[in-house]
């Protein structure tokens, strides 16, 4: 500090001689410099003063990128916002990973994957209100998969990655007269199969039985030879997936109806009648769908449908049905879930479940193929999360050979953000 003041006085006492030179010579008297040098010593003292006072430390720098909401020890600052301020964009998405131990017969094997019932996805959606009337969007939903459930079969040394289109898709929607949504993703028929209020249905214990052990092969008791794989000797008969299509849904209307259906890239047309609702204490939902696949591969037309109903001590019931026309034949399904909701513990939701799957003429004429399994659920509310295990077993016959059973554990969580 005595440095700066030896420098502001050479300073100040510089800029007094300069003035006292700028004045003409007539007034350069003795008086006019000792009142110059007076003015010196009076901002000196003051330079001291201010040198002895105590100092308050400046701030940081206000950010030019401040968050829009303020972080604290449990929330984290909001870092997405659209690039056009009338419209609401949310990221979210979700982390589904599982350990399978399985046996078809013969060898077993263990299996890290990324559980098909609920996949890895990342999800952007938008929303931007026009009145109390419209409003409209957009989806943008990506699968980041590693070594999927559905495919992983024993013996893979590393799982495959995919990153597969979900959803990309824009929406309109008046309160009076419906939805209209435009591009990929779900038809009027997607997940009409797959009504469950379970609490499970997205995990484990679901109609889409090859989406957890799907890529092991049923071995061939005689020759130990691999056949059909357990993804391709069952099918829920979903509708028609996601699509490339055209879907109106109509309002809710009559307590909980409500009306869909779409029109797909290649010419494919769908129509399902959807029921929501809580009777007393009771919540009851289901579905009923149509699909004609316009001689697409694959099958040529299908009905299907599921309900789930779930009473307020927390019991449920889940059934689905289905037919498919293969064209030289027809194949059905039924499936039936028994299951118990409670909250045991301050965690969140445990959910305990019982089903079974047979199905008839699927993969090959005369095909039998059945499936059963135990599963529990435990929902841990602050890590939004819910991990699970299940016991399942998978038998197939065909008219020809008889297959040795594949059985296994699945054990897993999801993470959701």
């Amino acid at each position: 500090m005595s440095s700066f003041r030896s420098k502001t006085a050479a300073l100040l006492l510089t800029g007094a001689a300069l003035s006292a030179l700028s004045l003409p010579a007539a007034a350069q008297s003795a008086s006019e410099v000792e009142a110059l040098r007076a003015q010196v010593q009076s901002l000196l003292a003051r330079i001291e003063k201010l040198e002895k006072a105590p100092s308050t430390p400046a701030g940081p720098p206000a950010s030019k990128d401040a968050p829009l909401v303020v972080a604290d020890a449990y929330k984290a600052p909001q870092v997405v916002q659209s690039g056009n301020g009338k419209v609401k964009l949310t990221l979210s998405g979700q982390i589904g990973r599982a350990v399978i131990v399985a046996d078809d017969g013969f060898d077993s094997d263990a299996i890290h994957g990324d559980n098909a019932t609920a996949s890895s996805r990342l999800r952007l959606s938008s929303q931007a209100k026009l009145d109390d009337n419209w409003t409209a969007g957009t989806d943008i939903e990506l699968e980041t998969s590693s070594a999927s459930t559905r495919n992983t079969g024993f013996g893979t040394d590393s799982g495959t990655f995919s990153v597969n289109e979900r959803k990309v898709e824009f929406w309109v929607q008046h309160k009076e007269f419906g939805r209209l949504w435009v591009g990929q993703g779900d038809t009027a028929t997607n997940q009409t199969s797959e009504v469950d209020l379970s609490g499970t249905s997205t995990l484990i214990s679901h109609s889409d039985i090859g989406a957890t052990f799907g890529g092991i092969a049923f071995r061939n008791k005689a020759t130990r030879a691999a056949g059909v794989t357990v993804n391709n000797a069952f099918n829920n008969f979903d509708g028609l997936h996601r699509e490339d299509r055209v879907r109106y849904d109509t309002p809710t209307f009559g307590g909980g109806f409500q009306l869909s259906t779409s029109f797909t890239e290649g010419g494919a047309t769908d129509g399902a009648v959807r029921y929501n609702a809580k009777i007393g204490d009771t919540e009851v939902a289901a579905a009923i769908a149509y699909a004609d696949n316009d001689s697409r591969t694959g099958f040529d037309t299908q009905t299907n449908g599921s309900i789930s109903v779930k009473f307020a001590n927390g019991f449920n019931v889940t059934a689905a049905a289905g037919t498919r026309d293969l064209g030289p034949r027809d194949s059905d399904f039924w499936y039936g879930k028994v299951g118990y909701i409670a909250k045991l513990t301050s965690i969140g939701n445990s959910a305990f479940v019982v089903d079974y799957f047979t199905q008839d003429d699927f993969a090959v004429a005369g095909a039998d193929a059945k499936a059963w399994s135990v599963g529990y659920v435990q929902t841990v509310d602050a890590f939004a999360s819910d991990f699970y295990i299940s016991f399942r077993n998978h038998s197939y016959d065909t008219r020809t050979a008889d297959f040795k059973d594949v059985y296994g554990v699945i054990t897993g969580a999801r993470v959701r953000f």
